[in-house]
């Protein structure tokens, strides 16, 4: 029989929010729905706006909707817990870190043609 203590959870640390523990999913689901809607708006006006910066947007939008694809992807096909949880998460992440860097680059680009 295993007599380790039992670890205490504490609801300050990252890595114990019940987002991270027991939820089902649907928080990374939604939340990563509403990113790409925001994103796909700002993405849009960039692509409506400027010719240089178009295809860096472009870019942008399919590469956050892929990582948000990853997200529907492994909500459904991967068993529910930690793992399931940890991996909608990092593609959440990556779907923010994406789109920064995309519209840097984007706003780098444009920059660098009105020159």
């Amino acid at each position: 029989m295993d007599e380790r203590p039992r670890e205490r959870l504490d609801p300050t640390k990252i890595r114990d929010q019940p987002a991270l523990r027991s939820s089902s999913g649907t928080v990374w689901i939604v939340s990563g729905g509403l990113f790409l809607l925001v994103i796909a708006i700002v993405l849009a006006w960039v692509i409506v706006s400027s010719g240089t910066a178009a295809p860096l947007a472009i870019a942008t939008g399919a590469a956050v909707l892929a990582l948000y694809v990853v997200l529907l992807v492994v909500r459904f096909a991967v068993r529910p817990g930690k793992m399931r949880l940890r991996i909608m998460a990092a593609a959440m992440i990556g779907m923010a870190l994406i789109a920064v860097v995309g519209l840097l680059a984007s706003v780098g680009a444009e920059a660098v043609s009105l020159r």
